[in-house]
């Protein structure tokens, strides 16, 4: 069993003085819990279902509070030894130690894994790495025009999407805080900073809903100048 802990530090404006909206926090915990699960079905089934809990038969997610200085939310995961073989060869090839275990095997992969998948979402772009597929032939959705009976490579885009939708929406709830509880949130894997996040991260949706009055006052005047 590999055990990896996920730290997520907010500070300025309220969070400096150890406060947090109840709301935010549950969407900080939702947000923390899709990031953590999404990644950990991908890593251990090579697929994303379409409700992510915080557990599985090979992960599960605790979640600890800490209030020293800033507001922090502190989780852990803990992964089942199922790192494949070609994973666990190119952690060695990474490390140049053959003589790692399996947990740490796992451990490493995983981290490579979230540190690939997020700087893929930075660039705005589903992960291209394919050294973490884990993926079983299925039956093409595409019929007819002599297509393949089996087509895991449209199986294997399709999940890389999955999770790049799944990390900008779990982003979205981490960074919810910011400019109304906080001015910034640090994410930690391990001992390794991932990023600084200092604006909010915002889905279609939140872009949808800002924009719905500005529509609404535009249809408003149309009907007006008609009338």
């Amino acid at each position: 069993m590999a055990s990896i802990t996920f730290r997520l530090v907010y500070d300025g404006l309220g969070a400096t003085l150890h406060k947090m909206p109840t709301s935010l926090e549950k969407q900080i915990t939702a947000g923390a819990q899709e990031f953590l699960a999404a990644h950990a079905f991908f890593f251990t089934e090579g697929r994303i279902p379409t409700n992510v809990g915080d557990h599985s038969k090979y992960f599960h997610i605790h979640d600890f509070r800490q209030r020293d200085g800033s507001w922090e939310a502190i989780f852990t995961i803990d992964l089942a030894n199922v790192a494949s073989e070609f994973v666990s060869e190119y952690v060695r090839e990474l490390t140049k130690n053959a003589a790692e275990d399996a947990a740490t095997l796992t451990k490493l992969g995983f981290i490579w894994l979230v540190h690939r998948s997020y700087k893929a979402w930075l660039g705005r772009s589903p992960l291209r790495d394919p050294t973490f597929d884990r993926i079983e032939p299925v039956l093409s959705d595409v019929s007819g025009n002599k297509s393949p009976m089996y087509d895991p490579h449209w199986e294997s885009e399709n999940q890389r999407q999955r999770l790049y939708n799944r990390t900008h929406s779990s982003m979205s709830k981490l960074s919810s805080p910011i400019g109304r509880a906080a001015t910034h949130v640090d994410i930690w894997l391990d001992d390794q900073k991932i990023d600084r996040i200092e604006r909010r991260v915002l889905t279609e949706d939140d872009i949808t809903a800002a924009l719905l009055p500005l529509r609404e006052k535009i249809e408003q005047q149309r009907r007006y100048r008609r009338d």
